[in-house]
């Protein structure tokens, strides 16, 4: 094609001018030429072939996601979910000593509870402590209050029991206590 000729030379630039700004109308003439033949499918076909690279690129980005979302998930569930004293139940039903095991793991949940109460604010560590040893403190004694009339394996059960459900209660006492401390980190971040 042809080109252009200005008819009048092009205006000089003024300093503060951007220097891409003054490049250009420096330059004007060489911006009214019209590309070569074939130019404009090239650059066509290079944008689809980018387009292309792009979604490919987004689909891994996003199977990379999906990925890293569903590990995060299950670390969120396993940390999340509450601990079952299921293990402890199974150890502590077999052990010679039924009330030692069981003692032995509800002084230990207490332990984790006054070491989580003593790092909260507004909330008084010997209060909770108090509560917990109450709870302890009810269980000193029942077995002399259960039934004459209770087999062995009865009264197995019934004290089983009693002490499943005191260690669930303790364990739910750390978890809400947990999530405090959770709450309280989360606001001083």
């Amino acid at each position: 094609m042809k080109k252009k000729e200005p008819t009048n030379p092009p205006a000089p630039v003024p300093e503060d001018q951007m220097p891409l700004e003054r490049f250009i109308k420096n330059n004007l003439p060489a911006f009214d030429e019209t590309p070569a033949g074939g130019h404009y499918e090239r650059m066509q076909a290079k944008w689809t072939q980018a387009r292309r690279r792009a979604k490919i690129f987004s689909i891994s980005q996003m199977a990379a996601a999906c990925i890293i979302a569903a590990f995060a998930v299950t670390i969120f569930l396993y940390d999340h979910t509450p601990a079952t004293p299921q293990d402890t139940v199974t150890l502590c039903e077999n052990a010679a000593d039924m009330k030692s095991c069981y003692l032995s793991k509800m002084n230990d949940v207490a332990a984790q509870i006054r070491a989580i109460a003593a790092t909260l604010d507004n909330i008084d560590p010997q209060e909770v402590m108090i509560e917990v040893d109450n709870l302890l403190a009810t269980g000193n004694d029942i077995e002399q209050e259960l039934p004459d009339e209770l087999s062995g394996e009865a009264a197995t059960a019934v004290l089983a029991n009693y002490y499943q459900h005191t260690l669930e209660s303790l364990q739910t006492i750390i978890q809400l206590l947990s999530e405090r401390a959770d709450a309280e980190n989360n606001l001083q971040i």
